[in-house]
């Protein structure tokens, strides 16, 4: 019998280095290396991300390379979810830093409870424990978010719910709604000792562009799920809700922001004041009339991603 207990899978398209921080981490894990395997599921990367890979092997790190065409995130996942070979299998981000503790606190989670089918972990910000105003990314700090950058699952309740549903091509909401149809399989624990710290990504004019488009997905989710991305968020006319949320709230709330940071930096004030009025104007014209007024199917709530005989 194989001596890995768990499956690690990164998911990476690009940012070699980002990578290669995030490998150190995993080696430098307080869990037996040989106790591990990490998949990096390259999404069809233009850069080189397999040479980062195999250096990371120098470290004592078993590490499998696995490359697909650019399908998204919630595919190079299924990928790797295919090829693990643990009965646990663990995912962050590629650009992440595990904390040293992160993979045995989610590992001995799970052990400890063998009627869950997954743990999540505390995301928090590398810098502070929060992102600055001109910054982004996703945190988790006191549970039922369940980022894919810090979650495990096991690997036979990922074939149950038919693992990541690979309509979602965006890194937004397929980890909830993973969650979503895991979570009725059995409890997902929140483990706050497992920790990893999430790098402040820039909030440029292009991220809050390419943003209006998760919007169809948020929807998606109040039609499956009768939530928006999480249970806290119950709705019952989920296109009404999603329109006002798009041109309404979100944009409000960055010019909400930037008149707090008016005094201390006049030029990240406006900076996130433009993009409040760049976000409201798209969601007016790419999210409202698409929420209210367009036509939407469900993808293929219980489709089978995982097609796959397990050995």
């Amino acid at each position: 019998m194989s001596e890995i207990t768990v499956s690690v899978i990164v998911p990476t398209r690009n940012r070699p280095e980002a990578l290669r921080q995030c490998l150190l981490a995993l080696a430098a894990q307080d869990m037996p290396l040989a106790q591990f395997e990490v998949l990096v599921c390259d999404d069809g990367s233009d850069e080189d991300v397999r040479s980062v890979a195999e250096q990371a092997q120098q470290t004592g790190l078993r590490i499998r390379y696995l490359r697909q065409t650019p399908r998204g995130p919630a595919t190079a996942r299924n990928l790797g979810i295919r090829h693990a070979e643990a009965e646990i299998v663990a995912m962050t981000d590629s650009d992440t830093l595990p904390d040293r503790a992160w993979l045995r606190n989610l590992v001995e989670a799970l052990n400890a409870h063998p009627e869950a089918v997954g743990v999540e972990g505390k995301v928090y910000a590398e810098n502070d424990g929060e992102f600055g105003p001109l910054g982004e990314g996703p945190t988790n700090l006191t549970g039922g978010v369940f980022l894919t950058c810090n979650c495990a699952y096991r690997r036979e309740a990922l074939f149950q719910a038919g693992g990541f549903d690979e309509s979602f091509p965006y890194p937004a909401y397929e980890d909830t709604d993973l969650a979503a149809r895991t979570g009725q399989l059995g409890k997902i624990l929140w483990q706050p000792n497992a920790v990893v710290l999430h790098p402040q990504r820039p909030l440029t004019l292009r991220a809050v562009w390419k943003k209006l488009h998760h919007w169809e997905y948020i929807l998606l989710m109040g039609y499956r799920y009768g939530y928006l991305g999480w249970r806290h968020y119950p709705v019952k006319h989920p296109r009404l809700r999603v329109a006002a949320l798009a041109t309404v709230a979100l944009p409000l709330a960055k010019f909400k922001t930037a008149w707090q940071w008016r005094g201390r930096s006049p030029k990240t004030a406006l900076t996130l004041a433009a993009f409040g009025v760049v976000e409201a104007f798209g969601a007016l014209v790419l999210v409202a009339p698409k929420a209210l007024f367009g036509r939407h199917r469900d993808k293929a709530v219980r489709r089978m991603y995982l097609k796959h005989v397990q050995s």
